[in-house]
């Protein structure tokens, strides 16, 4: 699409927004924006935060959704629903992400639908960005030609005579869905299903073509009877049209392997063949295949090749085929003549597992190195650690997967993609209504004095752009990205106003290591501010770092008074050793002509195999304080354990001069500062500020195949604010939280009694100076028909305080969604709060309902 229609299309868009909607007070977005790479042989999606938080654990529904639990860890926040998404392409399937509202006190959930059936683990990546892991799937990303072994059985495209393999027959869909996912090499190949009719019932089959000779079929089917013992040949014939295809699944692993790796802790199970849709009449009969014959009539005799020998079946005979073509692979290595050596040893890890397979993926990469692929030898032995971390040749292998270097930089799409001028984005309107109804009863002397009141204490509309504009050439990758909420109140206590939450222009060249990024955005690394109007510029400097460098002005809401600037700088590496990044930066920043913050920092991350650590150290050289010291981890065992930890201890808010404007009746520090000095101004500053301090540690491991159990405890320890009296005006004293513990426990059933559910159960018990209190609580999630999804849920809290004051709180609720359109949902929350606080002179009864309803297009 070229910019002009591109622009055309984005005023049309603007010109759909009201003039005017939302109320109530928000922050920042939770949610960042959604970006997708390359790492070594996978593509990873990562879904960046604008706040601060804690990875906890996730479930599988159904086989294209996933739920994240997670924890916010700052203030930051909003109180609308938001959703990120990566459209589809022609080979990688499309994400979608959605935060939907929740209460900000208890358990996070983040919802994450692909397009289709994809093999998936999440991994932490500092502490505001979570990686979705797609393994082998980098060849989805660049399209990545299929070994060369498959050229021997290249697809036939245009001749009416056609040839394809029935891998298997099913009775049921759901038998289908377990199918083992064809080998890599035939990944050029069309994987659809069938519906036939034989003996009077259904059954469904999974069939790989197209073949122009027999010849062609004979030898792919020799290589699938491994994996398909089952497996014939169909002849067509002249039966023209071709079958319709199901959908088609992208995640056929890339890599030959006796089978597919381990299913991680956190990830969707191995993708089937194909993604049929649940109902039986999901493949319409108007554009179905004709029923294939049963049985199939025999292929035609080959005169020109004798019929190859049977593949062996015995233990007996897969050791002695894998030996003999051992013996050849590793002659032809001798002699130089790596092609051959491939094609040899994959025959062997197309066998099943023996005692030749080790020493066979190892080789394998060797072949491929000495050939020159060495993106191709990296991933092979990356497969070989994974599959054999303690094996006799591990040593070996990292050696040789050291000398091999970096891969190229996963973030820069291959320059000989043809040119990409594209539009996608979220629309969406939602309605925000609540009304609450409070009855007092006060204890007098001589009788109970009683009132109440009922008001309407929410009414808004919200809008919410989500745009990317994308324009890749040969050089550079163009993007231009809008966010922004628009809000209406429909009530005078509350004003409307318009949010910009994000509006930038990214730059990233192809052929040199310059990136750029000017506009509104936000600082998730590096020291910077969390919001700003400015820009950020790169360049690489080596294979593994780059220099940056930003400035720009922070931006707040509510807006200051003050002007406030900064600039900063950061040298980034990358994958250290395999496993290291991070940065170091420094930070200056002004406010009204003086210093307002000057830092420096180190950002440190740690990824290798199932472990993530991210730690960031903040040190303020003006005011010779700590802002933030945290350190942050994930460990996932081979057994799909999860265990989480965290100590966080920083400045709240940020230590900066600013500060000094906290319960001022200015927001201005110029103003400050014409009756105070700078130093009584800075040591205000430091008075007002507090120290938070956060420690979590946590666990999830599998108790089924269906159910998971986690714990968790939590610290909690906000610390006093001394009173102060500046100009007149009595700041009372905050006394210090003290340490408030919280011990959790949940239960979580996926896929119970459908395709597509789950079902959490959890109690917490809160433990603090001031009140203990304990919560239960049911979210459920269910599709109950092809397009509707509910989530009901249930709390239930209560708590007593030190004042004999006890509260009890229920909390029903019930979202909706329909799934008008493949791009169009509609969506709808209704949550009725009853409350009961009951003290030694008073009773309150509060009564609130809230709900709201809208709708979301994805273009």
């Amino acid at each position: 699409m070229p910019w002009r229609a591109l622009i055309r299309k984005i005023y049309f868009l603007l010109l759909m927004l009201p003039a005017a909607l939302f109320s109530a007070a928000a922050g920042a977005d939770v949610l960042d924006e959604l970006t997708v790479f390359q790492e070594r042989a996978d593509a990873v999606v990562r879904i960046t935060f604008g706040a601060r938080i804690q990875y906890l654990r996730n479930a599988i529904v159904g086989d294209n959704l996933l739920e994240i639990y997670f924890q916010i860890l700052s203030a930051e926040g909003v109180t609308i629903t938001e959703t990120r998404r990566i459209a589809p392409s022609a080979t990688f399937p499309g994400v979608e992400v959605t935060y939907p509202l929740q209460p900000r006190f208890q358990q996070q959930k983040l919802t994450v639908r692909f397009t289709s059936t994809v093999r998936v683990r999440v991994r932490p990546a500092g502490n505001r960005a979570l990686d979705l892991i797609i393994p082998d799937g980098a060849r989805l990303l660049a399209r990545a030609p299929a070994p060369e072994q498959a050229a021997a059985v290249e697809p036939a495209r245009d001749s009416a005579t056609r040839f394809v393999i029935r891998l298997e027959s099913f009775r049921t869909l759901e038998d289908m869905r377990r199918a083992p996912p064809v080998p890599g090499q035939f990944s050029n190949f069309d994987v659809f299903a069938s519906e036939a009719r034989r003996d009077g019932r259904t059954e469904y089959d999974i069939l790989l073509g197209y073949f122009r000779t027999v010849e062609a079929a004979e030898r792919a089917h020799r290589l699938l009877l491994q994996r398909y013992p089952l497996a014939e040949i169909i002849d067509l014939g002249e039966m023209a049209p071709e079958p319709a295809r199901a959908a088609v699944s992208p995640a056929v692993p890339a890599v030959p392997a006796p089978e597919p790796a381990p299913t991680p802790a956190a990830a969707i199970p191995p993708a089937p063949l194909v993604t049929p849709p649940a109902p039986v009449a999901a493949i319409p009969p108007a554009v179905a295949p004709p029923p294939l014959p049963a049985p199939p009539r025999a292929p035609p005799a080959v005169t020109a090749t004798a019929p190859p020998p049977p593949p062996p079946t015995s233990t007996a005979e897969v050791e002695a085929s894998a030996a003999e073509i051992m013996a050849v692979a590793r002659a032809a290595l001798d002699a130089g003549s790596s092609a051959v050596a491939t094609e040899r040893l994959n025959q062997v890890l197309m066998l099943p597992p023996n005692s030749h397979s080790q020493d066979a993926q190892e080789l394998v990469g060797l072949a491929r190195e000495r050939a020159g692929e060495t993106a191709k030898a990296r991933a092979e032995y990356e497969l070989y650690l994974r599959l054999f971390p303690d094996g006799e040749g591990a040593a070996r292998v990292r050696v040789r997967l050291a000398a091999l270097g970096a891969p190229e930089s996963p973030a820069a799409p291959r320059p000989d993609r043809a040119p990409v001028s594209a539009i996608s984005g979220t629309f969406s309107q939602y309605y925000y209504g609540g009304r609450s109804k409070v009855e007092t009863a006060f204890n007098m002397p001589t009788t109970v004095d009683r009132s109440s009141f009922a008001t309407t204490d929410q009414s808004t509309l919200v809008t919410n752009l989500d745009l990317t504009l994308r324009n890749r050439t040969a050089s550079s990758d163009n993007r231009f990205v809008l966010r922004d909420t628009d809000s209406a109140s429909f009530l005078s206590t509350q004003d409307s106003y318009n949010r910009l939450n994000a509006a930038y222009y990214d730059y990233r060249g192809l052929d040199n290591t310059l990136t750029a990024r000017i506009g509104r955005q936000t600082g998730l690394s590096g020291g910077l501010p969390n919001r700003f109007d400015g820009a950020i510029a790169g360049v690489g400097l080596a294979e593994h770092w780059r220099l940056n460098a930003a400035a720009g002005v922070p931006v707040e809401y509510p807006a200051l008074d003050s002007h406030r600037s900064f600039w900063g700088t950061n040298l980034e590496f990358e994958n250290l050793g395999g496993a290291w990044s991070g940065n170091i930066f420094y930070v200056d920043q002004q406010v009204d002509g003086v210093l307002d913050r000057r830092a420096v920092g180190n950002e440190l991350r740690y990824f290798r195999g199932g472990t993530s650590l991210f730690s960031l150290l903040d040190y303020d050289t003006s005011y010779q304080e700590w802002n933030i010291t945290m350190l942050q981890g994930t460990w996932q065992s081979e057994g799909r354990t999860t265990l989480n930890l965290l100590y966080d201890r920083r400045k709240a808010p940020l230590l900066t001069t600013t500060n000094a404007i906290l319960g001022q009746p200015t927001t201005s520090i110029s103003t400050l500062l014409q009756s105070l000095t700078l130093a009584q101004v800075r040591q205000q500053a430091l008075d007002v500020t507090a120290i938070a301090t956060q420690a979590l540690i946590g666990f999830t491991t599998p108790l089924s195949q269906k159910w998971q159990a986690g714990a968790d405890a939590r610290l909690t320890n906000v610390g006093a604010l001394p009173a102060v009296v500046i100009n007149g005006i009595a700041i009372a004293a905050q006394p210090a939280t003290g340490d408030i513990y919280s011990y959790g426990v949940q239960a979580i059933g996926s896929n119970l009694y459908s395709s597509r559910d789950t079902n959490v159960f959890s109690a917490t018990y809160l433990d603090g100076p001031a009140q203990q209190g304990y919560q239960l609580a049911y979210n459920n999630l269910s599709l109950i028909a092809t397009h509707w999804t509910v989530e009901p849920s249930l709390r239930y809290y209560t708590q007593k305080d030190t004042q004999q004051v006890e509260l009890t709180r229920w909390t029903p609720s019930l979202r909706i969604t329909y799934q008008v359109h493949n791009n169009v949902a509609l969506e709808s929350e209704f949550n009725w709060e009853q409350t009961r606080t009951v003290g030694p002179a008073s009773m309150d009864k509060t009564q609130r309902g809230f709900y709201y309803v809208g709708y979301r297009w994805n273009f």
